[in-house]
């Protein structure tokens, strides 16, 4: 006997455990039942007894068989369609709960889909992987982050790293070489003028505007030190993305978003930065030979001894820029407004600065012994002994205050 009351003992605590685990992880489902027990015998309860609870000093036995059961009949109606529209409200409820969950579900494997496509050997499925989770976030804004996440560690499997001391050049006939002995498809062995067409397609996706502003702002993407010349992002929003060191040569970057952007060291020789907003950026020690930066913001960007060989300035904002060393040799700043930018010992030989706006520009140790600057351009900056500028201009009279002034102040240190 004393057996079988052990057996049944620990068979009630094994039940009890199970119970207890039930109501833990089903505590919310048993409330709801519980809940709906309760309704319905309230409701039912209503039904008999309301008429009396509520208008009972009206209602008689006497009254009844008068017509005061018009009354008692109209109150249950009421209650019935209360009851109605409530139980229809909870079922519309239900269903929104259920489409969620459906939808929530869908999403999920097609992202799974859009995974398995990323992982592909085949380039035009990686493509439509791309584009798979492209339209994921268009259908499902809240995924923006995670799809961000997984294009960019794509982009940077798929892409090649710059290697220190090499021009481009050098790494065309490097991997040249290279693809006679890998697979065409290894990125170490891909022609350095433009990305893979799926790295193409990733980034972006990656940077359009209308999917980075569902992006969580604490996600960020490096892409420092990579190859990515002749990349095509016209438009993009590039914020927040770290180009340090990139190579972009050639690349089509017009009409971007750069705001305070870091593009130290980079190579954008050729590339086209026509409309693009630069304001507040880190350019220093980039290359910008040729580069196309005509009506481009570049209000407080860091310039500091950047290369802009025979660089199109036309109209581009320059205000309050900081240039320190610049190299604008032949640069065309037609139309630039350089408006309290400093130019200390930049370089503007053979720069073209007709109708430039030169006003309140710090020049000191500037060349600009063979640029066009006119003598008005100079007079409106702030020239000093040190700047060589166009012959015979250091003893206009409208210059020599301008220069005596600015040397004060550059001896005093204020500037």
């Amino acid at each position: 006997m004393s057996e079988w009351l052990k057996h049944a003992r620990n068979k009630c605590k094994v039940l009890a455990a199970e119970t207890g685990r039930l109501l833990k992880h089903h505590h919310k489902a048993i409330l709801a039942c519980i809940g709906a027990m309760l309704a319905l015998l309230g409701s039912l309860l209503m039904l008999w007894r309301g008429p009396w609870w509520l208008d009972g000093a009206y209602l008689s036995n006497k009254g009844l068989r008068e017509g005061s059961a018009a009354l008692v009949t109209g109150f249950r109606t009421a209650l019935v369609q209360t009851l109605a529209a409530l139980g229809a409200s909870l079922a519309l409820v239900y269903t929104a709960r259920n489409f969620r969950l459906t939808r929530r579900g869908q999403v999920t494997e097609r992202f799974t889909k859009a995974l398995e496509r990323l992982g592909s050997d085949e380039i035009y499925v990686r493509i439509g992987g791309v584009l798979a989770l492209e339209q994921i976030v268009q259908d499902a804004p809240e995924q923006a982050t995670h799809a961000a996440q997984v294009l960019y560690a794509f982009t940077r499997e798929r892409t090649p790293k710059v290697r220190k001391n090499d021009t481009t050049s050098a790494i065309r006939a490097a991997r040249r070489k290279a693809r006679q002995k890998r697979p065409m498809d290894d990125p170490s062995s891909h022609s350095t003028d433009s990305p893979y067409a799926d790295v193409q397609a990733a980034l972006t996706a990656l940077t359009r505007p209308a999917s980075r502003r569902h992006v969580d702002s604490s996600v960020r993407i490096d892409l420092s030190g990579f190859h990515l010349a002749g990349i095509q992002l016209k438009g993009a929003d590039l914020r927040g993305i770290n180009l340090t060191g990139t190579n972009l040569e050639n690349a089509d970057l017009s009409e971007c978003l750069l705001t305070n952007g870091d593009l130290q060291g980079s190579n954008l020789c050729g590339a086209s930065l026509a409309d693009a907003d630069l304001s507040g950026c880190d350019l220093k020690m980039a290359d910008l030979s040729r580069a196309n930066l005509m009506r481009a913001n570049l209000q407080h960007a860091q310039i500091e001894m950047a290369k802009l060989y025979k660089a199109n300035l036309l109209s581009a904002e320059l205000q309050e820029a900081q240039a320190y060393k610049a190299d604008l040799t032949e640069a065309d700043l037609f139309m630039a407004d350089l408006t309290h930018a400093s130019f200390h010992n930049a370089n503007f030989t053979q720069a073209f600065l007709h109708t430039a706006n030169l006003t309140n520009t710090f020049l000191h140790a500037a060349y600009l012994a063979d640029s066009t600057a006119d003598i008005d351009q100079i007079a409106s900056a702030w020239p000093t002994e040190a700047t060589l500028l166009p012959q015979g201009f250091s003893d206009d009279p409208s210059i020599i205050p301008r220069i005596e002034e600015a040397t004060e102040v550059v001896r005093q240190g204020h500037l």
